[in-house]
């Protein structure tokens, strides 16, 4: 039994004019897309806590901030995707990182940005100098050894400023502090200072140390410890410029693919209509993906960012490879068949190229499909533009690019052009000789 995919084109252009009515109507009700912060500017942070914690524990802890119009989703085990306006960060909020000392001990706790209290040198009833030295491991009583790792004495009594949390002492399981008295900054056992006092510090100020800091100490304070997995901010011109950018690719990349295959294909008849139709169904495969978009966007909040704009392009270029497989058999079978109907040509070009295209586009998708449930948030917007385009992709390859260069010298569009014609004036006479 012969496959006549020809025939049914009708049912392709119906299907295929009913999914973009339906992409075009989701695009018209506001938002039409939910854009990132690449597109509408503001900050976006994902976070890994080491404590449970709440999406609503986390919205509460930024209105509670400032800043009501948060937006956070989870991402996963205790990760949370958070999405804000713009935040101001001066320079002063960001603290340069200096390279750790290699050495045997584990620091306990994060390196505080401010002295911690005060502590007074010598045990209750020292009489001796006692050694500052270079280095928690020289502090230790097992590693004394003589003056070894001296930076200075000082002397007992003396009240000198605590400037580190401890270091365990891995050869006896114990702690030393970091201190500093004048120029003079070195480490100390603990038996040999007495008198600690805390210092109470200020809270934190915003414009000193910028809203994300005080967001982040905020947020430790009240969750515990988390760890920065992505922090990213971008300007409203930054924004713009994005848009504009986005937009300018997809029209040169359309641009370019239209004159390619019409070079391509130019020892054939009527090349620019190779040309016309794989646009067409560029056009198709991009205004659908748009609207599932939009879709997504409406119900699950997800966004468009830069990621989408690559993964579109892709699925542009996906587009236009699978539709010029088809118009290269399309081709061959002209020149090995040149009297034969151009739909019998096409007809057997869609069936000679299905399979390839269907095993090409399933191995996609499988892959696809396995880094969306194993991926991470960040590429979840290009992946699922990959799945969606794939699949619309595969179907226009078949259904509209070949279907259109068949409908065009077939001059079905002009039929249906005179059809609708011809309705209108009927309907109007109609009405005329109603009309007393």
């Amino acid at each position: 039994m012969k496959i006549d995919l020809v025939g049914i084109r009708g049912w392709f252009f119906t299907g295929s004019a009913i999914a973009v009515l339906i992409s075009l109507v989701l695009l018209a009700i506001p938002p039409a897309l939910v854009p990132g912060i690449e597109f509408s500017s503001g900050t976006t942070a994902l976070y890994r806590f080491s404590e449970l914690t709440t999406q609503e524990d986390v919205r509460q802890a930024y209105s509670d901030l400032g800043h009501s119009d948060v937006r956070v989703q989870s991402a996963g085990p205790l990760e949370f995707l958070i999405r804000t306006g713009e935040l101001d960060v001066p320079e002063s909020g960001f603290n340069e990182v200096s390279p750790a000392v290699e050495s045997s001990f584990q620091l306990v706790g994060p390196s505080p940005i401010e002295p911690i209290g005060t502590i007074i040198i010598g045990a209750e009833s020292a009489t001796d100098d006692v050694l500052l030295r270079s280095s928690a491991a020289f502090a230790c009583r097992s590693s004394w050894i003589g003056d070894s790792g001296a930076v200075g004495a000082i002397a007992p009594g003396t009240e000198v400023t605590l400037v580190d949390i401890l270091f365990v002492c891995s050869s006896e399981g114990d702690f030393v502090w970091q201190v500093q008295s004048g120029d003079l900054i070195g480490y100390v056992h603990p038996d040999d200072t007495h008198d600690f006092a805390e210092t109470s510090l200020p809270a934190p100020d915003p414009a000193l140390l910028g809203e994300r800091a005080v967001i982040e100490i905020e947020l430790e304070t009240r969750f515990g410890a988390f760890e920065v997995l992505e922090f990213a901010s971008v300007s409203p011109v930054v924004s713009s410029v994005a848009v504009r950018n986005a937009v300018i690719a997809v029209v040169v990349a359309s641009f370019f693919i239209m004159a390619y295959v019409a070079f391509a294909f130019s020892t054939l008849p009527k090349p620019f209509r190779y040309a016309a139709s794989a646009i067409i169904a560029l056009i198709h495969d991009v205004v659908i993906v748009l609207g599932a978009f939009s879709l997504f966007g409406k119900l699950l909040g997800l966004e468009i960012n830069l990621m989408f704009v690559t993964a579109l392009l892709t699925v542009v270029g996906f587009s236009v490879h699978d539709s010029i497989v088809v118009f290269d058999r399309i081709r061959e079978n002209v020149r090995l068949s040149p009297n034969a109907k151009l739909a019998d040509n096409v007809n057997a070009a869609l069936i000679q190229t299905m399979s390839r295209s269907l095993n090409t586009s399933l191995t996609l998708l499988l892959t696809v499909t396995a880094m969306l449930l194993l991926g991470g948030e960040s590429i979840r917007a290009f992946l699922l533009t990959i799945f969606v385009g794939v699949i619309v992709g595969t179907y226009s390859s078949i259904g509209i690019a070949a279907q259109v260069l068949v409908a065009w010298e077939a001059g079905d569009f002009r039929r249906w052009l005179s059809r609708a014609g011809a309705s209108s004036p009927s309907r109007d006479s109609s009405e005329a000789s109603d009309t007393p």
